[in-house]
């Protein structure tokens, strides 16, 4: 499942825009601009998911490993999951505990 959210620039093109962009981007990186990304439950789950099925997009996994999450409690599943070393199941199980947490909370008046 293809996720990105954005169209992915490479090989020459990239290498000509190059120059034009980087003045840009060290311009970004001094203004106040939002650097993190909203993301649900549900979108994490879904990206790691896909990660251990390999049914991800080129540069899903790419996406979320280097995008910070608004949300601290997804923040922290997005640390864990990108940490070298550690069990992507075990992450997945905590991702679902949080999604089904939320979901459950939504659903009571």
């Amino acid at each position: 499942m293809r996720r990105a959210r954005y169209p992915v620039i490479s090989g020459w093109l990239a290498i000509l825009l190059t120059p034009l962009v980087l003045p840009v981007a060290l311009v970004a990186q001094l203004l106040p601009i939002k650097k993190t990304i909203d993301r649900t439950p549900e979108e994490v789950v879904g990206f790691i998911e896909d990660f251990l099925n390999g049914a991800g997009g080129q540069w899903d996994w790419d996406e979320f490993e280097s995008i910070p999450i608004t949300d601290l409690e997804l923040e922290g599943i997005r640390e864990l999951a990108t940490t070298p070393g550690v069990e992507l199941a075990g992450v997945l199980v905590e991702a679902r505990r949080i999604m089904e947490e939320r979901s459950a909370g939504q659903l009571r008046p």
